[in-house]
Formats: structure tokens, C-alpha cells, sequence
């Protein structure tokens, strides 16, 4: 569920320049990793599962509804996007032992090198364009900082 903006003050000209520059930012980040998703023959939403399920640390593999909770989709969303991937062959499904309503989904290994090969693309890109996006992040903090009302601090 979305959270409510709450009401605040007008932001300055450089504030919404910051803020701007900050979006910017990140969207060329995420405009590289469509495309490399897309040269890998994913979809950015497939390599964003098979990342959640690399990432989703523990002695176990993640289920089908902690992969939906972790990329904010619905369940039924999640079941699609692991039916494309284990059709590629780079996901697999095991049902519980102990609950044979859950299922944990690890990679394969054509799924580990698939996003092997992704994951230090990234890292690559974070580490050329990294600076840039932490600058205006910064800026966009100091800006805030610069012009926050007084008892703010307090309130927060």
C-alpha cells in the first residue's frame, strides 16, 4: 500500500533542481539495467526475481510469497514471472516437505551464471556512475537540510 504524502513546505528552485538531478540519476541507472536484462533475453522484472532469489539470504530458499513481498507484486504476479524463468530453464521449484502448499524457488546454475554475468555488469555501472548518483543524492540531503523548519528535527 502506498504511503500518503504528508503535507510540507514549498520546496526552493535548488531544491527541486536536487531533487531532479537525483531522479535523473537514478533513472539512467535503471535505464542501464533494463537494457542489460534485455541483452541477456530477460525481462527487467526476471532479472529483478532471479536477484531477489540470490539475494534472499538464510539457510533456505525463498518462497513464492517472500519473492512477492520482496519486488512489491502481487503473489499471482510472482507465480507468473517464475513460470517464464523455469520455462528458460533458469529457476526451480521445490515443494515443502513439511507444507505442500509451500514452495521455495532457487536458481539453476544457467540461472547463477545468467545473473552473474548481470549482477557485475552492475556492478561496473555502479561503480562508473556511482559517484555521480551519491553527488546528488547528497545535494538533494543538504538542500532538505538547509531549509527545514525550525522544531523539525524534533517532529521526525
Amino acid at each position: 500500500m502506498p504511503r500518503k504524502v504528508r503535507p510540507t513546505r514549498e520546496l526552493t528552485p535548488a531544491e527541486y533542481q536536487a531533487l531532479g538531478a537525483f531522479r535523473h540519476q537514478i533513472r539512467l541507472f535503471l535505464h542501464f539495467s533494463e537494457q542489460a536484462a534485455k541483452a541477456e533475453d530477460l525481462e527487467p522484472q526476471q532479472h529483478q526475481m532471479l536477484l531477489a532469489i540470490r539475494a534472499c539470504g538464510g539457510p533456505f530458499a525463498p518462497t513464492v510469497g517472500t519473492l512477492a513481498e520482496n519486488l512489491l507484486i502481487r503473489h499471482h504476479s510472482a507465480v507468473g514471472l517464475l513460470d517464464r524463468l523455469a520455462e528458460q530453464g533458469l529457476v526451480e521449484r521445490v515443494k515443502s516437505l513439511v507444507d505442500g502448499r509451500q514452495v521455495s524457488v532457487s536458481l539453476t546454475p544457467k540461472g547463477e551464471t545468467k545473473l552473474r554475468r548481470l549482477s557485475g555488469a552492475h556492478r561496473e555501472e555502479l561503480r562508473r556512475a556511482g559517484p555521480v548518483l551519491v553527488a546528488a543524492l547528497a545535494s538533494l540531503l543538504r538542500q532538505g537540510e538547509r531549509h527545514k523548519a525550525p522544531g523539525a528535527a524534533e517532529r521526525d
